[in-house]
């Protein structure tokens, strides 16, 4: 009886850690220019999205909520 509880609450918290772990996530996009930018970040997120830090040929993104 013990057990069935532990296999029944497990899969609940390992789902739980996982919605809340994507809810803020944020990405490293291979951009040359800014139009390759904006148009990878609107795939991936929509219209929220934050430019975290430019590098060489590379952007990290994070998405700021649902995409619409």
């Amino acid at each position: 009886m013990k057990n069935k509880w532990i296999l029944m609450i497990l899969p609940a918290i390992w789902l739980g850690g996982a919605c809340e772990t994507t809810k803020n996530s944020s990405f490293y996009v291979k951009a040359r220019n800014p139009e390759e930018l904006k148009v990878h970040a609107f795939e991936r997120c929509g219209r929220k999205y934050k430019v975290l830090a430019y590098e060489d040929d590379t952007v990290r993104i994070e998405c700021l909520g649902k995409k619409d």
